[in-house]
């Protein structure tokens, strides 16, 4: 399951340069990309509530009743980071080694902050732009009653 279909996809990047790892992807890798690009969306907080609260992704929501042509995006360029053989996890954990030893086998860490999106498992910069307007911040706190 995932926000943006191959066929969105495909339409989305036709007019884009640099773009060859999706066209050199196949089929199922390109829809794996976007089903894994879709389940590291999800995990974000988002504004509002679901449509339904039966749905299984987290968009629609706030009573729309299509998905938002930005997350279909973000879908997109995040797909592509996968394919192109971004791996988020290392991202995040390079950004917090200055150097590293193999004959003593130590890692000196740093205490820089990762930039936000690459915290947040979203490894492509233009996909968290387009995530960042429905986002809620990182100190809110969502109650739900029962």
């Amino acid at each position: 399951m995932a926000y943006a279909s191959i066929d969105y996809a495909e339409s989305y990047f036709a007019s884009r340069l640099y773009v060859d790892s999706w066209h050199q992807s196949t089929y199922t890798d390109k829809l794996k990309a976007l089903e894994e690009a879709t389940l590291r969306i999800d995990r974000l907080r988002f504004y509002g509530a679901k449509t339904n609260p039966t749905q299984i992704l987290e968009f629609p929501r706030n009573d729309e009743t299509e998905i938002p042509d930005s997350i279909l995006k973000a879908t997109c360029e995040l797909a592509f980071s996968l394919l192109d053989g971004v791996n988020p996890e290392m991202e995040f954990e390079n950004l917090s080694i200055l150097g590293r030893s193999y004959s003593s086998v130590r890692a000196q860490q740093s205490g820089i902050l990762p930039q936000d999106h690459i915290a947040a498992g979203i490894p492509n910069k233009l996909a968290w732009n387009f995530l960042v307007p429905f986002l809620t911040s990182a100190t809110q706190i969502r109650l739900h009653r029962v």
